[in-house]
C-alpha cells in the first residue's frame, strides 16, 4: 500500500532539502563532474576538492579548487590546501598544511600545522608545531606547543606559552 506524506509534513521537508542543496554546493560552485582531480580516491585515501560535508574516515584531503567552502566531518589525515580564498572546517587533522592565500582554517585538534600562504587565518584549538613561513598569517589557539616564524608581519595569539623560534621579522606572538 503506498502512503503518502501529510502535506504539512512535505511544506517542512522541502526548505529543508533545498537548504541542504544550497550547503552542499552545486554544478555552480564545483568543477565539472566526472574529473579524476574531484573525485575521493579509495586507493590513494585522498579525498581531492570534497564537498561539503564529507567524511574524512583517517584519509588525507586535498584542497585545490580556489572559492571554496568546505565543512569534513570525521577524523582526517593530512589536510592540503592550494587553493585560495576558502574556508575549511575539519574537526581532527593529523596535520594541515596551508599554502594558498586568503584561507580560513577552523579545527578543534591537529598535529603540526604549516602556512606558508599569506593573510590567512586560522582558528585551532589544540595545535603542534605551528610553522609560518608566509607573510601577515594570524592564528588563534587555546594550546600550541612551539611556533616557528620565518615569513613577516604574523601574528599568533595562543592562551598558553609555546616556544618561540623567529627568523622572519616583525611576528608576534601575544
Amino acid at each position: 500500500m503506498r502512503r503518502s506524506v501529510p502535506r504539512p509534513a512535505a511544506i517542512l521537508v522541502l526548505p529543508i532539502v533545498a537548504a541542504a542543496l544550497v550547503a552542499c554546493g552545486g554544478p555552480a560552485d564545483e568543477a565539472p563532474s566526472g574529473t579524476v582531480e574531484d573525485a575521493p580516491t579509495a586507493a590513494s585515501g585522498t579525498l581531492r576538492n570534497p564537498a561539503s560535508g564529507a567524511m574524512c574516515g583517517g584519509q588525507d584531503v586535498q584542497v585545490s579548487r580556489d572559492d571554496f567552502e568546505i565543512v569534513l566531518d570525521g577524523a582526517c589525515g593530512n589536510v592540503v590546501v592550494t587553493a585560495s580564498r576558502g574556508a575549511i572546517n575539519v574537526d581532527h587533522a593529523t596535520s594541515i598544511r596551508v599554502e594558498g592565500d586568503h584561507v580560513t582554517v577552523l579545527n578543534r585538534h591537529v598535529g603540526d600545522v604549516v602556512v606558508t600562504g599569506s593573510d590567512n587565518t586560522l582558528n585551532l584549538t589544540e595545535a603542534g608545531n605551528v610553522q609560518i613561513g608566509g607573510d601577515r598569517n594570524t592564528v588563534l589557539a587555546r594550546n600550541v606547543a612551539s611556533v616557528e616564524f620565518e615569513g613577516a608581519g604574523n601574528t599568533v595569539n595562543p592562551s598558553n606559552t609555546p616556544d618561540v623560534h623567529d627568523d622572519g621579522q616583525d611576528n608576534r606572538v601575544l
